[in-house]
């Protein structure tokens, strides 16, 4: 029996027109509402969603490339307090670097798409990666300087 899957099961993706076993289907699949009969109609509605599925991806990738090329080569400097040997009082995060690059960008940068190893606590140049997801990244420079205290 051919079926269109509404939902991604183990033999099939959603969207996804395939041959099954009649009892899969009549006591599995269509109960539970993981894919209906393909009748020409259905197929059709079927193909539909799939153009609009890729369309809507090819729109949402072609967006992070761009936010990706916004961000290139961007520089963020941040100020902290520092001990000897340039080591800092506290750290530089990826919510700390996603909320500056929010600011100054005004496009929206969750702190997951950062990607560091662990949270900055030196002085100095870090090469931070960016990930938009969808194989787009942007590489920006960290730059972290000593916070000068004025005298009194």
């Amino acid at each position: 029996m051919k079926v269109i899957f509404l939902k991604d099961v183990p033999k099939g993706k959603r969207g996804e027109i395939k041959e099954v076993a009649d009892g899969y289907a009549r006591n599995f699949l269509f109960p539970k509402g993981m894919a209906l009969p393909a009748t020409q109609s259905a197929i059709k509605e079927a193909k539909l969603l799939l153009d609009k599925k890729e369309e809507h991806q090819a729109r949402q990738h072609e967006e992070q490339s761009k936010m990706a090329q916004e961000l290139e080569g961007k520089e963020l400097h941040f100020k902290a307090k520092a001990g000897t040997k340039g080591r800092l009082h506290g750290s530089i995060t990826s919510s700390n670097i996603a909320e500056e690059l929010s600011r100054l960008t005004g496009l929206e940068i969750d702190k997951k798409r950062v990607e560091i190893d662990e949270p900055l606590h030196q002085l100095g140049s870090h090469e931070v990666v960016i990930n938009m997801g969808a194989g787009s990244e942007a590489k920006i420079n960290v730059i972290i300087e000593e916070e000068t205290v004025p005298n009194e």
